[in-house]
C-alpha cells in the first residue's frame, strides 16, 4: 500500500501549471530535498560525460578522427547534446521520486504530453524563426551562400553525420533545457506558498509571478555569473525566457517553450554545421534555445524581442481558439 501511495500522488485539483507539485503528500522538506538530489545527480552526471569523452579522446586520437578534424567537431557537438539530454531522466526522477508525484505532471497540467498541442507549436513556431533568422543572416553579411563552399568537410558524409547529430539529439537538448530550467525550476517555486496560509508572503508565492521569474531568470543569471561583459546576451536570453516561462504558465504546459526551443536550436544548429562552425556551439554563440548570441549587440535583443514576440501573439492566439487547458482537471478518473 505505500509503494502505491508513493508512486500515485494525485495532481492537486484546479490549479495552474506552476502549483502542481504541491500534491497532497507535499511537506516542508521536499523541495531543499528535491534540489539537493539533483545537484548531486548533475555532479555525477558530468563527472561521468568527462570521463567518458577523455576515454573517448585517447583512444581516437587528439582530434578524434585521423583524415578530419570535421570528425572531432562532431563528436563534441553529440557529446555536449546528449550530455545535456540526460537531464530529462534526472528531472523525472526528482520528480517521480523525490517529489513522490507523477512525471506527467512536470510536462503539463494534465499530467501527460499533450502531442497535437506540441505538433501545433512546432509549426507555428517556424514562422518566427524563419522571419528571424532570415533578417539575421541578412543585417550580419553571413549569407548560406558563403557556408557550405568554403568548408573542407572532408566528404558529404560527414555534413551529414552532423545534420544526422543534430536531427536526433537537438530536440532532447532542447526538451531537457525546458524540463529543468522551466518546468522543475518554476514547479519548485511554486509549491512553496501554502494553500492555507492567507499572510501576504503566502499569497505571492501562489500567485505566478515568482515562478515565471524564476523560470525566466535562471538561465540568464547563469550565463552572465560565467560571461559579466556580455549584457545584450543575459538580456536576450532574460527576454527570451521570460516569454517562455509566461507562456508555459499561460498554456498550462512545456509544449509552446520547447516548440520554440526545437525549431530555434535545429535551425541555428543547422547553420553553423553548414556553414563550418561547427567549433563554436560550445563558445556562446548558439546558447540558450538556440539564440544566435555570440555577436553581443543591440540587434540581438531586438531580433529576439521580435521573435519572440510573434511567437507569444500566435501561440496565445491559437491556445485561446483550441481550449487549451489552463489548470488541472478538478476530478480525475
Amino acid at each position: 500500500m505505500r509503494s502505491k501511495q508513493f508512486a500515485c500522488a494525485e495532481l492537486p485539483g484546479g490549479e495552474s501549471y506552476h502549483r502542481l507539485a504541491r500534491t497532497p503528500l507535499f511537506r516542508w522538506w521536499v523541495p531543499p530535498l528535491a534540489v539537493l538530489v539533483f545537484a548531486v545527480l548533475l555532479f555525477f552526471l558530468w563527472v561521468g560525460v568527462m570521463l567518458v569523452m577523455t576515454i573517448v579522446a585517447i583512444l581516437g586520437g587528439s582530434g578524434l578522427a585521423p583524415d578530419s578534424v570535421r570528425v572531432g567537431e562532431i563528436a563534441g557537438l553529440a557529446f555536449g547534446l546528449a550530455a545535456i539530454a540526460l537531464l530529462i531522466p534526472v528531472t523525472l526522477f526528482v520528480v517521480r521520486v523525490v517529489q513522490w508525484r507523477r512525471a506527467g505532471s512536470l510536462i503539463s497540467v494534465e499530467g501527460r504530453v499533450r502531442w497535437r498541442w506540441l505538433a501545433r507549436c512546432v509549426f507555428t513556431a517556424a514562422v518566427p524563426v524563419t522571419a528571424g533568422t532570415g533578417l539575421l543572416l541578412l543585417v550580419s553579411g553571413r549569407p548560406p551562400a558563403d557556408g557550405p563552399g568554403a568548408v573542407n568537410y572532408g566528404s558529404v558524409e560527414v555534413l551529414a553525420a552532423a545534420l544526422l547529430v543534430i536531427a536526433l539529439l537537438v530536440p532532447l537538448q532542447s526538451a531537457a533545457e525546458e524540463m529543468t530550467v522551466r518546468g522543475l525550476t518554476m514547479q519548485l517555486v511554486g509549491s512553496l506558498g501554502s494553500p492555507s496560509g492567507d499572510s501576504a508572503f503566502s499569497r505571492v508565492l501562489r500567485s505566478p509571478w515568482p515562478a515565471v521569474l524564476a523560470g525566466g531568470t535562471l538561465f540568464a543569471a547563469l550565463y552572465a555569473s560565467t560571461h559579466p561583459g556580455n549584457l545584450w546576451t543575459t538580456v536576450s536570453l532574460a527576454v527570451f525566457g521570460l516569454a517562455m516561462a509566461w507562456l508555459t504558465w499561460r498554456t498550462g504546459g512545456l509544449e509552446a517553450a520547447i516548440g520554440l526551443h526545437v525549431v530555434n536550436s535545429l535551425v541555428q544548429f543547422t547553420l553553423c554545421a553548414v556553414q563550418g562552425r561547427l567549433s563554436e556551439v560550445g563558445t556562446g554563440v548558439v546558447i540558450g534555445g538556440g539564440l544566435p548570441l555570440g555577436t553581443n549587440t543591440p540587434m540581438t535583443l531586438a531580433l529576439t524581442t521580435a521573435q519572440v514576440g510573434l511567437y507569444l501573439l500566435l501561440v496565445t492566439g491559437l491556445a485561446r481558439r483550441g481550449g487549451v487547458s489552463r489548470r488541472s482537471p478538478l476530478t480525475r478518473h
